[in-house]
């Protein structure tokens, strides 16, 4: 489970980067009429707000949640022993962990609807392999350092409870290139890159096939979604459940899409509706009849339809929602803050729990830890590589290398 920043031009993503399209589309804007674009930067504001919201929404999903209720399974993937004596937790808190699927899954949920939603404006405003690289300075240099300090907490970790650090150099390289680990044999160690897999795979597959899918109506969407469910459905049966709802995910990016149309007026508030409907009754389908029962099978389901809910209700009311400076904030962090915090933050809470402190010591730390890495990393690696991005540095770049 888990997370990425938004876009708009005056003539036109994770999980990634949706937060930070919006800052190009602001940055583009300011080429189109003055009018022009404090409409248009006015009808997305909602997305960057949302984009904050759900990077809470995760946070708060692994830290009450899953770092509590799937311990054993957790302390493994740190390299750590299983605690004795794990403490459990009470009201209100184990409310929040009962459901904290239904909360993650709505924060992811919502990513995957704001990127297919956003995306389109990155790709019409450049060209397919500028998109593609802009893309790939957005992600990778974030990802990377924060993957680093991620390691680093894990062997922190290693040292504290005088365990075998156990990831090789491989494993650790493999995963700095997102879409290279799997084909490399190397186990997920993160928990959280496979929705950026998804983001990358979107990336790829709309600098291929963007601009015929931006022209298609309600019957055009709805067979893509049909499609994209049968795919999925062999995978949901299966012990490649995750496989699945990463080629599941692609509805959420289809509907997100369907709404970038429909603010272009390309299909007609009838259209948005049929699709919304048929994405939703897909999912409906495919959690409930299709999918292998596990614990979660539900919740994840809920999740994601909330996530459609809440998306949908946003986009109605997108005229009458305001600025809002705390969520505005936690948006602008919000892909660095998904990649550093599962991991590196249930490190601090696996010490401090050791240790005999409380549950909510241990959550507070961990989520100031996690903000003040994610401060750090938006701050001297997202900013400056953006900038880059915007500027076309990257041009310049590759000429001084040729």
């Amino acid at each position: 489970m888990a997370v990425t920043h938004a876009k708009v031009t005056c003539d036109g993503m994770p999980f990634s980067t949706t937060q930070r399209s919006l800052q190009m589309i602001v940055f583009n804007i300011s080429q189109c009429t003055s009018n022009t674009m404090q409409n248009m930067s006015d009808r997305i504001l909602f997305a960057h707000l949302l984009r904050g919201v759900g990077a809470i929404l995760v946070l708060i999903s692994h830290y009450i949640g899953i770092f509590w209720i799937m311990h054993p399974d957790i302390s493994s993937l740190l390299g750590a022993p299983v605690i004795v004596n794990f403490p459990k937790l009470h009201l209100p808190l184990r409310l929040i962990a009962d459901y904290c699927i239904v909360f993650g899954q709505l924060g992811v949920g919502v990513f995957f609807i704001l990127s297919g939603f956003v995306i389109p404006f990155s790709l019409e405003n450049s060209s397919k392999g500028t998109f593609l690289v802009r893309r790939a300075i957005r992600i990778y240099p974030v990802y990377i350092v924060g993957f680093c300090l991620v390691i680093l907490s894990i062997l922190t970790l290693s040292h504290f409870t005088d365990s075998l650090f156990k990831y090789s150099i491989k494993d650790i390289v493999a995963h700095f290139g997102v879409i290279t680990r799997g084909p490399l044999g190397v186990g997920r160690i993160d928990g959280i890159s496979w929705t950026l897999e998804v983001e990358l795979y979107f990336y790829i597959s709309m600098a291929i096939f963007g601009s015929l899918i931006l022209s298609f109506d309600a019957k055009k969407f709805s067979g893509l979604a049909c499609l994209i469910a049968l795919s999925c459905s062999f995978y949901l049966a299966s012990d490649n459940y995750l496989i699945g709802v990463q080629i599941a995910s692609g509805l959420l990016l289809v509907l997100g899409i369907a709404y970038f149309s429909f603010l272009k007026e390309r299909i007609s508030i009838k259209e948005i509706f049929v699709i919304e409907v048929v994405v939703f009754l897909l999912i409906f389908v495919l959690w409930v009849f299709v999918a292998k029962t596990a614990n979660y099978t539900m919740q994840w389901m809920t999740g994601y339809l909330l996530a459609i809910a809440v998306f949908h209700t946003c986009f109605a009311l997108r005229e009458k929602i305001g600025k809002n400076a705390l969520i505005s904030h936690f948006s602008d962090i919000s892909y660095p803050l998904y990649v550093v915090h599962a991991l590196f933050g249930y490190a601090i809470m696996y010490i401090l729990v050791d240790i005999g402190s409380g549950a909510y010591l241990a959550i507070i730390l961990a989520s100031i830890s996690a903000y003040i890495a994610a401060l750090a990393i938006h701050a001297f690696v997202e900013k400056p590589t953006m900038r880059l991005a915007k500027a076309g540095g990257w041009r310049n770049l590759a000429a001084s290398k040729t």
